[in-house]
């Protein structure tokens, strides 16, 4: 064999080695990159499979909506959620769920993690719980359940409430027990120990005074400002206490600043330099101006005075009685009591 015969033969040897290298693989389609495709989907599909074993159903990114009648009932999002195996509980992580009251109220709660029973429709969310009425409180509590076929909302546990801010900032600030939160007439109750303060001003100088309030139960709205409070209620207003069976508080509803104090059921109120007993006993903050009615009875510098109603303004330097019984201390010179009465 010559030189150049050999060296023909020898690139022959060489192209079909390379084609058999190529071509064949491609036409039994067991490339490397098939081959390391087919086995990171085998395990991925194996590790799923464990996973379901294990827990169940895993979603991500959960989005559910619950209708009630032509409308929605509850809108949930959770970051996750797991079904156990052989359980019909939702274990659901980092939630926000809107809860649709009645007359265009929502409640929207936040937690770390919670429950849903699909069935019942039942939703309960802890850890770090926040909720917010449409109409600006706010609600801390460990844990609230969401019971769907009485519609309402319940927790437990020791509350915080923040109140909405009026036009100056000002809040109220409460501690309670308890919470129950009802979709059907969107009055929200807090019992137990309540504690609460609120910055309020006085008079025409609108000088800033911090009302604290004690009670064993608070009632708020859904829809409105209004507050009201009942059982051992006392008031305590720099030195003037208030005390009776229930008070409610008043505020106006464009600017949400405390309007009025009513405290109704057998009031009794003290200061530095009077008493009073009453049915019930109204303070209007804006003017300065405290009225007693319902066989009122003050004492004031050793004066009685009783009648239908008594009006006492400037913080009780002007006094006003309608159909006024008085009896007045004879050892109080008339000219010291005209001065403090003017």
């Amino acid at each position: 064999m010559s030189r150049r015969n050999g060296i023909i033969i020898a690139l022959l040897f060489i192209i079909l080695v390379i084609e058999i290298v190529i071509v064949a693989p491609k036409e039994l389609g067991t490339s490397v990159a098939d081959d390391l495709a087919a086995k990171k989907a085998s395990e991925k599909s194996r590790a799923k499979g464990s996973d379901k074993g294990q827990s169940g159903q895993v979603m991500s990114d959960v989005h559910l909506v619950e209708a009630a009648g032509e409308g929605k009932e509850w809108e949930l999002w959770a970051d996750k959620a797991i079904r156990p195996k052989n359980n019909e509980q939702w274990v659901i992580e980092q939630v926000k769920v809107h809860f649709f009251a009645d007359n265009g109220v929502m409640y929207t709660v936040t937690g770390n993690k919670g429950n849903v029973v699909p069935e019942k429709k039942d939703i309960r969310i802890s850890g770090n719980v926040i909720t917010r009425s449409s109409n600006g409180y706010v609600f801390k509590t460990e844990s609230v359940d969401y019971n769907s076929k009485a519609r309402k909302l319940d927790s437990p546990n020791a509350v915080e409430m923040i109140g909405p801010k009026d036009a100056t900032g000002g809040e109220l600030h409460l501690t309670g027990g308890a919470l129950v939160a009802d979709f059907g007439t969107n009055v929200i109750s807090i019992t137990k120990n309540i504690r609460a303060k609120r910055k309020i001003q006085v008079g025409k100088d609108k000088a800033d005074r911090t009302a604290n309030i004690q009670a064993q139960r608070a009632q708020f709205s859904g829809k409105t400002n209004e507050a009201n409070f009942f059982g051992d209620v006392v008031i305590e207003l720099e030195t003037m206490q208030i005390s009776g069976p229930q008070a409610k508080f008043a505020y106006d509803p464009r600017t949400h600043m405390l309007d009025s104090m009513q405290v109704a059921g057998g009031a009794r109120v003290s200061d530095t330099d009077k008493f009073a007993t009453s049915g019930s006993v109204d303070v209007f903050f804006k003017d300065d101006r405290v009225v007693f009615s319902g066989a009122p009875r003050v004492v004031q510098n050793g004066d009685e005075l009783v009648g239908d109603e008594i009006i006492l303004m400037d913080g009780g330097k002007k006094v006003q009685v309608s159909n006024a019984k008085a009896q007045l201390d004879p050892d109080q010179a008339p000219s010291s009591r005209q001065q403090e009465k003017r």
